[in-house]
This record gives structure tokens, sequence and C-alpha cells, in this order.
């Protein structure tokens, strides 16, 4: 039979142990870059993690020894009355500590995208089945290059790779995924649809037209790109050519509401599995014995990605990078990505 002493005494017990509780769990989010567990963003300054960590744990210490200085020599629960309130106090703030990070996560991005300053107007485009945003640097004043812009899907955003390019002088069409558009086979007119779009223009060089896919985008650019030759040089940042198995890894990029939803989207993993970007990535590479000259061909990978993994592409003719301390959802965003994109835009456009 169960004896807790005293109403008080638990409450201050259960007290203690969900702050230690909670605070340790901000300093495993810090440890192990879980984002999805995170109350702050820890990635750019980690020390706040561990301070409020620390800072709650000490708070709940502080808080049970203040209030019960004078229970502490006498006789209190026994092991399975502890071990109860310990267990519902740690399983009470490992909940609190997934709806929490789920509410904050969303206000994070936010003021992420709340830095990105807002782009010249946009000139809305038909793209075959899907939608696009036309953005062009002010006063252009020669022929000059462009790019279309792949978002992942579900809509995984490029505003502020388009941002960057814009600014750097480039013509930029920023394609709007949605369930239909990334459809298969429909998906497969997008790309041509964009070239011949931004071909036309008369203040754009069709010779130097240049696509950069994201995520499944990275996949349809491989694709699409392989049998286009007005493409003359492809990026694809994180490209989903090799699935990873759903796991604790996802919190690492998302909050747990989010990690389930992308878990179990099937439309996603239909659509890799569609593109086959693997079996065309050799197909950049133009045959042994032909004039053709092989195409520039970039695959951007985030160190911390834990949502795709990097496969061997030996064979490919790409250059390949990896950005140290990005993930999956933050790599287009990361300053040295977005430099290195444009730098070699410039470079081979």
């Amino acid at each position: 039979m169960l004896y807790f002493v005293s109403a008080e005494l638990s409450l201050c017990y259960l007290l203690f142990a969900f702050l230690s509780a909670l605070g340790a769990l901000q300093v495993v989010a810090v440890r192990y870059r879980l984002d999805g567990l995170a109350f702050l963003n820890y990635l750019e300054r980690p020390r706040r993690g561990y301070l409020l960590g620390a800072g709650l744990a000490l708070a709940g210490a502080l808080a049970f020894f203040v209030s019960q200085w004078a229970m502490i020599f006498a006789p209190g629960p026994a092991g399975a009355e502890l071990t109860l309130l310990f267990g519902a106090a740690a399983l009470f703030a490992l909940l609190v500590t997934l709806v929490l990070a789920s509410v904050l996560q969303p206000r994070r991005a936010r003021q992420h995208q709340a830095v990105v300053h807002s782009l010249a107007s946009a000139q809305a485009q038909a793209l075959g089945p899907a939608r696009g945003c036309l953005y062009v640097p002010e006063n252009p004043a020669a022929p000059l290059p462009a790019v279309c812009l792949l978002p992942g899907f579900p809509p995984l955003g490029l505003t502020a790779m388009a941002q960057h390019l814009v600014e750097q002088g480039l013509v930029v069409l920023l394609v709007e995924p949605d369930g239909e558009s990334y459809s298969y086979p429909a998906v497969l007119a997008v790309l041509p649809a964009a070239v011949a779009l931004l071909s036309k223009l008369p203040y754009v060089d069709p010779r130097r037209l240049g696509v950069l896919g994201y995520d499944l985008g990275g996949d349809l650019a491989i694709r699409a790109a392989s049998v286009d030759r007005l493409v003359k040089a492809v990026v694809a940042v994180a490209p989903v050519l090799g699935q990873v198995p759903p796991g604790l890894q996802l919190l690492r990029e998302m909050s747990y509401p989010h990690a389930v939803r992308w878990a179990h989207d099937r439309r996603r993993e239909a659509l890799r599995a569609e593109l086959t970007a693997l079996e065309y990535g050799a197909k950049m590479v133009p045959p042994s014995g032909t004039r053709t000259v092989p195409r520039p061909f970039l695959l951007i990978y985030g160190a911390e990605d834990g949502l795709v993994a990097r496969v061997p592409v030996e064979g490919w003719g790409a250059e390949q990078m990896i950005i140290q301390g990005a993930s999956h959802l933050h790599l287009p965003d990361h300053p040295l990505t977005l430099e290195t994109v444009a730098q070699w835009l410039k470079e081979h456009l």
C-alpha cells in the first residue's frame, strides 16, 4: 500500500523531479542537437541550452530544500512512492517539453524569416501544372543569367536563396509547389515550362540558364536536367537520393507532431521513388567519345542532416560540398550555402 506522508511533501517531490527532468531534457536537446526538444535556438548558441537546463534543475532543488528544510531528516516516502512520483514527474516533463517545443518552434521559424528582407515585387507565372514567382534585379542592363529554383515537398522554402541570388544579379524563377503540381508524372513538366519561360525573356541570356533544386526538388532537378540540354548548370541541395529510416534523428530537425507527419507522408516517399534520381544522375555526364561538354553539377549536403542520406555518386562528374553545422531544413538558408551557390552559379553560368 502506498504511503506518501503528506500531500504537501508529495507535491514538492513532484515539482523537484519535474523541473530537474525538464532541465535535463534541455541539456539532452543541446548535447544531441534535438531541435524538437529545444525551447530556444541552440544551434548557434548552445551555451544558452546548458544554462537553461542547469537553471531549471537548480530552481527545482532550491524550491524543494527551502520549502521542506524542516522535513529533510524526518521519515519520508518509501522507495515505491518515490519511484512513482519521479516517474510521473519525468513523464509529465517529457510531455510538456514536446508540447512547448512544438509551440515555440514555429515562432522561432517566423523570427528567422523576419530577418529575410522582402524581395522585390514578384511576377506570378504559370509553369505548366505549377505556379511560380519571377524576380528580376533592379534595372537589368544586359542579358542576365537566370536560375529556376525547385523547392522540396512538402513545401520547403527557398525564399532566402531567391533573395540572395537576385541581389547577386541573377534572374530567379521560384516554383511554388503544391500537391497537384508535385505529383508524378505531372511534376516532370515543371522544369521544361520554367526553362521555356526564362529563355524567352528579353533581359535573360538563354545560353546561361541554371536550375537549383532542394530536397525532392533536387531529385527533380537531377532527373529533368539530365535530359534538358538548355540547362547549363545544375545545383542539387540535399537531394533525397537515399532515404533515412524514421527515428529519433527527426527531432534534430523538427517538432514531434511535425516528425510524426513527416514519417508517415506516403506521398513524399512515393514521389522520391518515382523520380528515381539515382538512375538519372549518371546521365548528367555525356557518353564518352562525344563532343558534348559535361555540364557543371554541384551537390551540397549539411553535415547535421538527419533526414536524407548521402549516397556514393561516383561517375556523376559532380562537385560535392558539405556545409558544417547545417541541418536539412536549415541548409538552404545557411550563410555558407548562400555564398557558395551564388559564387558557383556566377562562375558557371
